[in-house]
């Protein structure tokens, strides 16, 4: 678990604990605080508390392209999955992309394959 806490240095010690739960489960129940942690890491701290509001829209409070992709490359690492650009093109929101994670998790739980 060491390089979980070094490959996920700044994020939050919840979130950690959710990727350390998800490591060892594959609990697709725990994919929705993961990603919440990883997008209030690059929320700036004044409004992180708003977190769920800025899930709303994948460019909510002027998140970057530039900072999109580093949250979709650590929620790939986090989840120990990965994303298309076919799937990445079709979200609209965060709630898409939970959607989306939830059910590459289940199908690597059941024995399938995360990747499309």
């Amino acid at each position: 678990m060491q390089q979980i806490d070094e490959r996920f240095l700044n994020f939050s010690p919840p979130t950690l604990e959710a990727i350390r739960a998800y490591r060892q489960s594959h609990d697709p129940k725990l994919v929705g605080t993961i990603v919440q942690g990883i997008v209030e890491k690059y929320l700036p701290p004044e409004i992180r508390d708003r977190a769920p509001e800025a899930m709303k829209a994948l460019n909510a409070f002027g998140i970057e392209s530039v900072t999109l992709m580093e949250i979709i490359l650590d929620i790939q690492d986090a989840l120990e999955i990965v994303i298309t650009d076919a799937e990445l093109r079709s979200l609209r929101n965060f709630d898409d992309a939970t959607k989306l994670l939830r059910e590459k998790v289940a199908a690597l739980s059941q024995g399938g394959r995360a990747e499309s």
